[in-house]
């Protein structure tokens, strides 16, 4: 599984400004997924499966958090829903 650095845009149901073309590191190998930044507070990693057909379900533990990502065939995009600590949002991230 080798890591690959993408950007990511980070939108906020609240009123706190988007984050554009944050850089990550994403690994998808077979089903398993991998996505990684860094915070205020450190790094992040968010772990997950495909569910079938591009649509990824991740889990963060560390910070009681949850995702889906979802990737249209042959897409250079995953875009999904996020919810970490209270806050929730969406991602929009962009494959090298």
């Amino acid at each position: 599984m080798v890591a690959k650095t993408a950007l990511m845009d980070t939108v906020f149901y609240d009123e706190t400004p988007a984050d554009e073309g944050e850089e990550c590191e994403i690994r998808i190998n077979g089903n398993v997924i991998v996505l990684s930044y860094k915070d205020d507070n450190g790094v992040v990693i968010y772990e997950g499966k495909d569910k079938g057909h591009g649509h990824f379900v991740l889990k963060c533990p560390e910070r009681q958090a949850r995702a889906t990502l979802h990737r249209i065939p042959n897409s250079k995009f995953l875009e999904g829903y996020w919810i970490e600590e209270g806050e929730r949002g969406f991602w929009r991230i962009t494959l090298p």
